[in-house]
């Protein structure tokens, strides 16, 4: 199950918008390289684990060398003989909450040890935060409400029970969250009643049809808010769809490309669809294309009714519903746009020439943009911006690149070695970043890091 979401909004209790970040990771345990002094290495054995009172790492005045990543609070290593990390969050800024096929971990974020694991877990997919105590985690037939504090089950409601009148209900994707709201998409199976028969006719056959459904849940007060049924995706199941942006009254999605139906495929033409949901009734509000953007195009929509999609070689901002452009971004040659980032009334741009760049989103005006001076490949860097709004980092699978968000100036790379040992596995997985508050947590495969940031 996909873990995406869009940044939290305010709601009626829980975490701030910093609340919940999340993402997926995978590869294998790395060290630091560059200059400094390495403090608080730690790993997930029973005897890191903190006292009563943990005392936070210490920390470095910054960077010996221009351009080097400063030293980081602390080093977290998964244990060997787990799985591999599948995906992390960071729950209300004080726990760094790791997902993999056997549990649910939690790592303290003061000082980089874990505090607890729990196998009821284990799914794979990153925890939601809640309220101040406890985290929410979307598992195959159930989901689950872990206490922050030890980890233990505080609730748990398998998806039958959730949502009523369903019968043989199958959830194939988490689509999104935004404050106690998440979103999913599933399919039930339906008994159709034979016709029927007119006079002199066999009576026909009831037949069992697959209906599919975007569901609307509230994991606060634990209840289904609504349910709209969708078209089936490809096979008789129901489609993934991908949070687009969470708006005051609506939510945009669009479809996965693979779980489109070739009826789909070709009366879409090649362009993407986006979808348009009530989000107090969930009745579809419209359903169209932009533009050209494409079925495969990264796009991302602000709340104020404007989807930045990348279209061909460019980057466009449409006005929705009516589906206007305002401005179009020039992109250079072989340029594809990756997924931007709204933060501070900047748009951050991002590319798959390994460049990163600054917008006025009501423009378009091209502020700065830079390169991370990565070797180029089919991937863009993924973007997390500080709280602050002072720093954007960019996640490649070679590298992280910091830079001013003010500017563009590079302000330092980073690499960690991977696996050391003679046998060791090589490392293909890129990284992951995720900001709170003045740290960044670099993630690749079983390794974390916390860096102090602006």
């Amino acid at each position: 199950m996909p873990n995406v979401a869009p940044p939290a909004e305010p709601r009626r209790s829980g975490p701030s918008r910093r609340g919940l970040l999340f993402g997926a990771v995978g590869g294998v345990a790395g060290l630091l390289v560059g200059g400094g002094t390495l403090y608080a290495l730690t790993s997930g054995d029973d005897d890191d684990k903190p006292g009563p009172d943990p005392k936070p790492a210490p920390t470095s005045g910054g960077p010996s060398v221009a351009g080097v990543a400063p030293t980081p609070h602390w080093i977290y290593h998964h244990p060997a003989d787990e799985p591999v990390p599948l995906a992390a969050a960071v729950w209300n800024d004080r726990l760094l909450v790791v997902s993999d096929e056997s549990q649910t971990s939690a790592v303290d974020l003061r000082t980089g040890r874990r505090l607890w694991e729990n196998p009821d877990g284990a799914t794979g997919r990153a925890a939601l935060p809640v309220d101040e105590e406890h985290c929410f985690i979307s598992g195959t037939a159930e989901m689950l409400w872990l206490a922050a504090k030890d980890g233990k089950v505080a609730h748990r409601m398998a998806y039958t029970e959730a949502f009523k009148s369903a019968p043989g209900l199958v959830i194939r994707t988490l689509v999104g969250s935004d404050g106690a709201t998440v979103w999913f998409t599933g399919s039930a199976k339906t008994v159709v009643k034979a016709p029927k028969p007119k006079k002199g006719e066999k009576p026909g056959k009831d037949k069992q049809v697959v209906k599919s459904y975007m569901f609307a849940y509230d994991i606060v007060r634990r209840r289904e808010l609504w349910r709209t049924q969708v078209p089936n995706g490809r096979g008789s199941a129901a489609p993934i769809y991908r949070m687009i942006a969470a708006r005051p009254d609506s939510v945009i999605v669009r479809q996965r490309p693979a779980t489109l139906t070739a009826g789909q495929v070709k009366g879409y033409k090649k362009k993407t669809h986006f979808h348009s949901f009530d989000r107090e009734t969930g009745k579809v509000q419209w359903s169209k294309a932009l533009g050209s953007v494409s079925l495969t195009a990264q796009a991302m929509g602000d709340e104020n009714g404007v989807v930045y999609a990348a279209d061909g070689a460019d980057l466009r901002a449409f006005d929705t519903p009516g589906g206007k452009a305002k401005w179009t971004v020039k992109g250079g040659r072989g340029s594809v746009f990756g997924a931007s980032v709204l933060a501070k009334d900047v748009l951050h741009t991002t590319n798959v020439n390994q460049e990163v760049g600054a917008v006025d989103p009501a423009s378009g005006q091209v502020k700065w943009r830079r390169s991370t001076e990565a070797t180029p490949d089919k991937s863009t860097p993924v973007l997390t911006v500080t709280a602050s709004g002072d720093t954007v980092l960019a996640a490649g699978t070679g590298q992280v690149t910091a830079f001013s968000a003010a500017d563009g100036k590079r302000l330092w790379k980073f690499q960690d070695i991977g696996d050391q040992g003679p046998e060791g596995e090589t490392v293909n997985t890129g990284y992951q970043v995720l900001a709170y508050e003045k740290t960044a947590v670099v993630l690749r495969g079983r390794t974390a890091y916390a860096f102090p940031i602006a």
